[in-house]
């Protein structure tokens, strides 16, 4: 976190918050993921660049940052120039929020389990795509967004129970990864929505009841998903609605004196 030496306008956390149309805790949320660079005034006080967070609204709807690629608009269609804007900013929102939300949820069941990190893959478009973590540092975010996961994890999709796999022998999520991993689906009655996975220390086995308890998490963040989706797409419709009701609507004009 750097310091702000420019006379160029900055942003408050509140400033900030409305412009990505997130809450403020939402906000430092995405901060705390690295997923947004504040600066600091002379006085510590947090001040965000519009540049920065034009980037991040820009990742959202184009995939190409981490966290909001998969959750950009879970069930929407993967090229956006052809959507409505309305329909687009309301997809861009959601999928920030649903990010930083997923993110906020696992980091729970990481410490639960003292693993060293856990992380989430939404399925769209027919693949799996990174969408939230906790414990992995940017830049492996970035290229974890870049691929799908390896067979070793795809494979939980056919399964509705967790399954091993060596984070050394499938290098994941880092070619120096060491400890024992665990994979499970999102279960859904209309197929898998995504895919989790935690790496604990290489110092002990996942026991049967961590992983009752980490299916018991699958099946609560599946619900998630699958709610955020459905509310989505409605305020999208609410979105269009309001876009087509506002050219109908008659100039306003000042009342007589």
């Amino acid at each position: 976190m750097t310091r702000t030496t420019s006379a160029e306008h900055w942003l408050t956390v509140s400033e900030a918050a409305r412009a990505l149309g997130l809450s403020r805790t939402s906000l430092l949320a995405a901060e705390d993921a690295g997923l947004i660079s504040p600066m600091r005034t002379p006085g510590g006080h947090r001040r965000y660049r519009p540049a920065e967070l034009r980037r991040y609204l820009d990742a959202a709807g184009a995939g190409a940052m981490p966290q909001e690629r998969a959750a950009g608009g879970v069930g929407a269609p993967q090229n956006t120039s052809d959507q409505d804007p309305a329909d687009r900013t309301a997809r861009e929102v959601a999928a920030l929020d649903l990010a930083t939300t997923l993110r906020a949820a696992i980091r729970p069941i990481v410490r639960a389990l003292d693993a060293q990190c856990g992380g989430l893959y939404v399925h769209r478009d027919a693949e799996l795509r990174f969408c939230a973590a906790f414990g992995v540092p940017r830049w492996l975010a970035e290229r974890l967004a870049m691929t799908e996961p390896p067979p070793a994890l795809a494979q939980a999709m056919d399964g509705g129970r967790p399954r091993l796999f060596d984070p050394a022998a499938e290098a994941f999520p880092e070619p120096r990864s060491t400890g024992h991993g665990v994979a499970m689906a999102l279960p859904h009655v209309d197929g898998a929505l995504g895919l989790l996975f935690v790496v604990l220390p290489a110092d002990r086995a996942p026991l049967p009841g961590e992983l009752r308890t980490l299916g018991a998490f699958g099946e609560l963040l599946a619900l998630l998903v699958a709610d955020r989706a459905r509310t989505t797409d409605l305020e999208c419709k609410l979105a269009r609605v309001a876009t087509l009701t506002s050219a109908w609507l008659p100039p306003p004009t000042m009342a007589p004196p």
